[in-house]
């Protein structure tokens, strides 16, 4: 027995009251019942997963939360104080049924035979699994008896056939009502995959997949009877059925219940409708409708009942461009096309755009298809595109240079690169040098900047450069490669060390091959700002990432023969002031930045000579500067 008490008893004060709180605000999902257990989302900081049950022992309590401290947690407290009031206090355990083979046995004796073909029928259309199975291990002579049978099952629990459905409105209200009907929660969803606890892990595509499923148990007939209309050749009446239930589809907004939020993102009508089209070509529809001449007349008719439905909008809606795209294969089609998409005196969408383009393909107008594709390029960048391959085919360079210079302001990302394939540099010099500079500063290509370097005047070269040089600077722990070598090319170098110095070196994979640059200007500067950078990165950072990083930098200084005595002074200073790194004297040994010896399993450094000593001296009054 499950009441308030035992409930409150199962759990702490703290939980409890904050149970209370969840409760009161309504953060209890839908409640399912199966036979003594209820099941639930409850709202956190995360949708988590309760379940509570009632036996004769008491009640037991399963939460997705991680809690597990003192008691039941605040979520389980939230569903059991619903259950309260939803089943009322207190509740007692149902008696569990008889499931002997004795007691099934005299259920079937005691239930009338439509109760039990009725019953039958149900689960089979519910799990799919089941009725593969049964339909396996069915008999010829069984199947013409459970026909007849399912015949007679009383009309309330009976399902619409499609073919009983004359027009496009019982198509629809068919549709409208099965989709609306539909419930997407745990039981349903189980029902269609054997491995159901996998799916709760991913409350995404996995569990969309299962919705799909259940969408595709109403929608399959329906696409079933297209497809066998088109095999018949009744163009018309395919598209009818295809009207019906695109537009019971697009009624039904919700399901009865979607647990999971599982079509918040694209909406429901859209996750029915994208269902419904793979049916279609799953069954072949959509290359039938490619492969087969249906005729002038039943083309027509199609036609007509499309423009007709949707006359007050003046052409079908977007979601029938593919359909009119396949129904418009000969002149006449896409004359009718062409004049109804004339005749709307509303502006044009990209589809109905398409859909006049392919029909001045079918009509070979060549001058509606330029005129269309002028008028429209602006808004589409395929068109745009393949309005330029046009022109180029055609060897029609003026056109060609004359839409680049009205569009590539408005699609310069994706012209330049169009631009820099199809022109060269003496076609259209503003297009091309234009295109050049803005993929030079994209891509921070220095084979760029040396095209264009003799282009541009003195002005231009130190303009372009400042600019790129400040851009990089700002940029917080981007790599300042591209700017230092901008400055190498304008022979600044002595510009150099002080535009590394604004970098964030840890950040940067480039930082040991520019200081190789500035240091055959300036070698003992750049040793300082390495001495300066290593000590900052060993007060503020730690990790062997750091000190590769720290040992590459004087591996590079390393590489000038006047710098090697200072390097290796400052390593040993390192390798002997941070004995506790262990990791950081593994990298300076690796390097051989230290003269060390090993000693059993330790190692020590070699003493030092005279001259370092000397050096030493140096380092350190340099490091108090």
């Amino acid at each position: 027995m499950f009441t308030r008490q035992s409930l409150k008893a199962a759990a702490n004060t703290t939980s409890y009251e904050r149970g209370q709180q969840y409760f009161k605000r309504g953060y209890v999902g839908k409640i399912s019942r199966e036979n003594n257990t209820f099941k639930a989302r409850v709202e956190g900081s995360e949708r988590y997963k309760v379940r509570l049950t009632v036996d004769k022992t008491g009640t037991s309590y399963r939460c997705s939360c991680p809690y597990d401290y003192d008691g039941i947690c605040k979520h389980a407290v939230a569903l059991g104080l619903a259950v309260l009031q939803k089943f009322g206090s207190p509740v007692e355990p149902l008696p569990m049924p008889d499931t002997s083979e004795q007691a099934l046995l005299q259920a079937l004796l005691d239930t009338p035979v439509t109760t039990q073909l009725a019953f039958l029928t149900n689960l089979l259309r519910t799990q799919p699994k089941l009725r593969e199975q049964f339909l396996l291990h069915l008999t010829p002579a069984a199947a013409t008896v459970a026909s007849v049978a399912a015949r007679s099952v009383p009309a309330a629990t009976a399902v619409v056939a499609p073919q009983e459905l004359t027009s496009i409105e019982e198509v629809s209200t068919e549709v409208y009502e099965a989709l609306a009907d539909l419930v997407f929660d745990d039981d349903a969803l189980s029902e269609h995959t054997d491995y159901y606890g996998d799916y709760l892990e991913d409350e995404g595509d996995g569990m969309l997949e299962l919705a799909d499923g259940i969408i595709g148990d109403v929608l399959r007939p329906f696409a079933r009877l297209v497809a066998g209309h088109l095999a018949q050749g009744r163009l018309p009446r395919a598209v009818e059925v295809w009207v019906g239930v695109y537009e019971g589809a697009t009624a039904a907004t919700d399901p009865a219940d979607d647990e999971y939020s599982l079509f918040s993102y694209e909406g429901y009508p859209a996750r029915v409708l994208d269902c419904w089209d793979r049916l279609l070509n799953e069954l072949g529809v959509d290359a039938r409708l490619k492969s087969t001449d249906f005729g002038d007349a039943k083309t027509e008719a199609a036609l007509t009942l499309l423009f007709d439905r949707y006359a007050p909008q003046g052409y079908p809606p977007d979601y029938f461009a593919d359909l009119l795209n396949d129904l418009t294969r000969g002149p006449a089609a896409a004359q009718r096309v062409r004049e109804q998409l004339e005749s709307s005196g509303r502006p044009l969408s990209p589809d109905q755009v398409q859909a006049l383009l392919h029909s001045a393909e079918k009509l070979a107008d060549d001058a509606l298809w330029l005129r269309t594709a002028e008028a429209h390029a602006g808004q589409d960048f395929g068109l745009l595109q393949r309005l330029l391959d046009h022109y180029r085919q055609h060897h029609d360079q003026p056109n060609q240079l004359r839409l680049l210079r009205q569009h590539r302001q408005q699609f310069s990302p994706r012209l330049d690169p169009y631009i820099l394939e199809h022109l060269a540099l003496a076609d259209a010099p503003d297009l091309y040098l234009a295109a050049l500079e803005q993929r030079c500063r994209s891509t921070q290509s220095l084979a760029d900047y040396e095209q264009l370097r003799p282009h541009w005047s003195a002005e231009q070269r130190r303009q372009f450069v400042d600019e790129q040089v400040e851009r990089q600077r700002k940029a917080w722990g981007g790599d300042p490669r591209f700017g230092a070598e901008l400055l190498v090319a304008e022979n600044r170098e002595p510009e150099l060390l002080a535009y590394l110095l604004a970098h964030q070196w840890l950040r940067a994979g480039s930082i040991p091959e520019l200081l190789t640059r500035t240091a055959r200007t300036q070698p003992e500067a750049t040793f300082d700002a390495v001495m300066e950078r290593t000590e900052q990165a060993l007060n503020s950072s730690r990790g062997r990432d750091v000190y590769q990083r720290i040992a590459a930098w004087l591996l590079a200084l390393n590489e000038f023969e006047a710098l090697r005595p200072q390097v290796a002074l400052f390593a040993t200073h390192l390798y002997t002031e941070y004995s506790r790194l262990n990791a950081l004297r593994e990298e300076l040994r690796a390097a051989k930045l230290v003269k060390t010896e090993r000693v059993g399993k330790t190692y020590r450094l070699v003493p030092p000579t005279p001259e370092d000593d000397e050096l030493r001296e140096l380092l350190r009054d340099r490091k108090k500067r």
